[in-house]
């Protein structure tokens, strides 16, 4: 029992650090884009380089980790590289070298967390005290204190200050999970090129997955131009710090019921209600005239983000079998997050360019409904074909 607990209790800590190191990244990144010098279309294609590298690295990763390594190694070795290599942002300056910081950067970066939930999810199958929607609270609550206290430092000293915490709340994570000692099972079936393409061959997955790449065209235009939309209303950088804090923070609650949620509910249904709410949030974010009425807003991320992660999560857990569980996950996060992402960041660099941060959020706002039409579709051929057996 004492083990079990330790092993909880670092899991908590990794998962607030890893978060925390994330939180010194992505919600600033517009603003580090911008004291490069970049254009809002470099910029555009700089975060699209992001979902680039990611759609390539994160199945590499995670085949890696189920055919060769493990999930831990492979994520101890991501978190190391990581914080050295964040220390190029510093050097760069300009365009071309902000873009080789990005690539390097985001390639071990890329897969770090869905690998990281695989093995979480591996972890709670076997130690009933391991709940995965309280770990990843506790990665919510480490982004929210970081991005609350990384507002004020960027607005008080500069961007620089960020890269120097990512590093070292990398190191400190990586070293707290070398120090779990959980192991799986030695006799672990390792995956074949067949098995991924019979899950490839799902139209489960593959109509699941459509679904999140379109949500994820505007979920990453929304987190990385969110600082457009607060400076057109007023605001400023410490106002960006506390909206991701408010964001964050306000998911705490959804995480502690999602699974009960899940359970009486339906997954799928659960997902449908996470998408009609991301439209509402959208839509009023895209008819906002006032800075603390855009962050008052983003208090909907806590009802939006704990059920769509949740139920993202465990749709692909139920439907891609245990011994390429990692693969699946990280193909989600290549192809529904990574080409979504990829999308939404040219797209958007492209709209702000050209018009301002509220027509983007209208654009995001019809991306959430085809999300929609697709996992209805889903639903209703899950329907039809469990009526037809």
């Amino acid at each position: 029992m004492m083990k079990f607990k330790s092993v909880k209790l670092n899991l908590l800590a990794v998962y607030f650090l890893a978060y925390g190191a994330l939180a010194c990244y992505f919600p600033f990144l517009a603003v580090y884009f911008k004291s490069r010098g970049l254009t809002y279309i470099q910029s555009g294609i700089a975060f699209s380089l992001v979902s680039l590298v990611s759609i390539i690295a994160q199945p590499l990763m995670g085949y890696i980790a189920d055919k060769y390594l493990s999930k831990s190694k492979i994520v101890l070795i991501n978190m190391f590289a990581c914080s050295a290599l964040i220390y190029l942002h510093i050097l760069a300056n300009g365009f071309y070298t902000v873009a080789l910081a990005t690539i390097s950067l985001i390639f071990f970066q890329g897969s770090i967390m869905s690998i990281l939930d695989a093995y979480c999810y591996d972890i709670s199958d076997k130690v009933p005290e391991v709940d995965y929607g309280q770990i990843r609270l506790m990665g919510s609550i480490g982004f929210a204190v970081l991005s609350l206290i990384l507002g004020s430092l960027i607005q008080k000293f500069n961007i620089n200050i960020s890269f120097f915490l990512y590093s070292g709340l990398f190191i400190v994570s990586a070293l707290i999970l070398s120090g779990i000692g959980y192991k799986s099972s030695k006799h672990i079936a390792r995956p074949s090129s067949s098995d991924i393409l019979e899950v490839l061959k799902n139209y489960k997955f593959i109509l699941f997955v459509l679904s999140v790449m379109v949500l994820n065209v505007a979920l990453q235009a929304h987190s990385n131009y969110v600082a457009m939309l607060i400076e057109a209303t007023g605001g400023n950088v410490t106002n960006l710090g506390f909206v991701w804090f408010a964001s964050a923070l306000s998911e705490i609650p959804a995480f502690f019921f999602g699974a009960k949620l899940l359970k009486k509910y339906g997954v799928l249904n659960i997902y449908i209600l996470a998408l009609v709410l991301y439209i509402v949030r959208m839509l009023l974010s895209a008819y906002s005239t006032n800075y603390n009425v855009v962050i008052a807003i983003q208090f909907m991320q806590s009802i939006t983000y704990p059920l769509y992660l949740f139920a993202t999560m465990q749709y692909i857990n139920v439907i891609v079998p245990d011994k390429i569980r990692a693969s699946g996950i990280t193909l989600l996060s290549s192809l529904g997050f990574g080409l979504g992402g990829l999308i939404g960041n040219l797209g958007g660099g492209f709209l702000l360019q050209y018009r301002d941060p509220f027509f983007l959020y209208k654009s995001m706002a019809i991306a959430c409904s085809l999300s929609l039409l697709v996992v209805l579709i889903l639903k209703f051929k899950e329907k039809f074909s469990f009526t037809k057996a």
